[in-house]
């Protein structure tokens, strides 16, 4: 069952960088819900370290050009459809 969710511009700007850069690494399409679920994962996992807490955030901005890469797989896989 599908539910919505309200984010800011930002916010979704920086869900579909993740989003790219897992598709990238898992090598298949990956949506903003399969990206949702693996930052649930990966701070349930972290949440017990004694680590930075700004770790998740600094993951937000590293990947550098794979918006483009990510949204340009996106059009192409539309158009094959």
């Amino acid at each position: 069952m599908s539910e919505i969710i309200r984010v800011s511009k930002e916010v979704k700007e920086k869900l579909v960088k993740i989003s790219a850069e897992l598709q990238l690494n898992k090598g298949k399409r990956v949506s903003l819900n399969d990206t949702v679920e693996y930052l649930i994962s990966f701070y349930e996992e972290n949440k017990n370290l004694k680590k930075d807490p700004q770790l998740l955030f600094s993951l937000l901005g590293s990947a550098k050009g794979i918006r483009e890469e990510f949204e340009r797989s996106r059009r192409e896989d539309e158009s094959s459809c």
